[in-house]
């Protein structure tokens, strides 16, 4: 579960930092021109991107004792933080 938590973080903030200003802005510039079904799992959606690399990470880390409720609590799990740190960095930011 602390894997989770710490995957959907940097996630979380590899896609914040991406704004207009921030310093991963020139990767969202850049893929911005792939497709839709490209860009929101590179980057362009923070749970996409987080539900992405969390399903690569569960299948990396349990080739020997995959369990398919675990492939799909991994992912599932990562964008329900995401969006709770999605509606707390609302909040903080509008006051």
């Amino acid at each position: 579960m602390l894997d989770i938590t710490k995957i959907s973080i940097i996630c979380y903030l590899f896609y914040a930092l991406g704004e207009t200003g921030m310093i991963f802005n020139f990767y969202q510039k850049w893929i911005e021109r792939f497709p839709q079904w490209l860009y929101k799992p590179l980057g362009g959606c923070y749970k996409c991107l987080t539900g992405q690399v969390l399903t690569h990470y569960y299948w990396i880390t349990h080739l020997h004792d995959y369990n398919v409720i675990d492939q799909l609590f991994y992912p599932s799990m990562g964008i329900l933080i995401v969006t709770i740190l999605n509606y707390l960095y609302e909040k903080i930011e509008t006051n």
